[in-house]
C-alpha cells in the first residue's frame, strides 16, 4: 500500500483521529513519534527537520481541551508527556495537507470518507486487521494501559511500513 511517502522538501504529515481527541489520537501521536524517532536513529524533535509532522484531531472536539487525566498518567509511565496536548477539531484543511491520516475505529473513518470522498486514499483505520480501538474514556487506568499497548501494537506495523526504506 502507498501512502504518499515519497518526500523531497514536502512534509510527510501523519494525522490521528478520534472522536474527541482527548485519549486515543492524542497517545496515538505520542507513541507514533516515539516509534518513528526509534527506527530512524534519531530525537522525537528532528522528526520535523526530517520532514515529518504528527498530530491529531477529533471528529467531534471541543476546543482546547486538555488530554483526560488517565491519558496524561499512562503516557508517564513511558516518559511520555501529554501535558501540553489541547483538543482540536479536525478540518478539512488537516485531511488535505495529510499524507496519511489513521483513524480509531471505523465509524470515524466513515465520518472522514464521507467528509471528503476525494481525499478517501489516504485514509485508513489504524488496526490493519479491521478492528476498532477501543475508547477508554471513562474506564480505569488499566484501560487506559490495555489501550496504550493495542495503539503500541498498531503504530509498530505503520511505522514499519512508512520507514521500511529509511532504516
Amino acid at each position: 500500500m502507498s501512502v504518499g511517502t515519497e518526500r523531497t522538501d514536502a512534509v510527510l504529515r501523519i494525522l490521528f483521529v478520534c472522536t474527541g481527541n482527548t485519549c486515543r489520537s492524542p497517545m496515538a501521536e505520542a507513541i507514533f513519534r516515539r516509534l518513528a524517532a526509534e527506527k530512524l536513529n534519531c530525537r522525537e524533535w528532528e522528526l520535523r527537520e526530517r520532514g515529518i509532522d504528527v498530530f491529531s484531531a477529533g471528529v467531534a472536539a471541543a476546543e482546547n481541551f486538555p488530554a483526560s487525566r488517565e491519558a496524561i498518567d499512562v503516557l508517564s509511565e513511558y516518559n511520555l508527556d501529554l501535558s501540553q496536548h489541547l483538543s482540536q477539531q479536525v478540518t478539512s484543511r488537516m485531511l488535505e495537507e495529510s499524507a496519511c491520516v489513521l483513524a480509531m475505529t471505523s465509524r470515524h473513518l466513515n465520518l472522514l470518507c464521507e467528509a471528503r470522498p476525494d481525499l478517501a486514499d489516504r485514509f485508513f483505520l489504524l488496526d490493519r486487521t479491521g478492528n476498532d480501538i477501543s475508547d477508554p474514556i471513562g474506564s480505569g487506568i488499566e484501560t487506559y494501559r490495555e489501550c496504550v499497548r493495542e495503539l503500541t501494537d498498531n503504530l509498530r506495523v505503520w511505522v514499519d511500513e512508512l520507514f521500511q526504506k529509511e532504516s
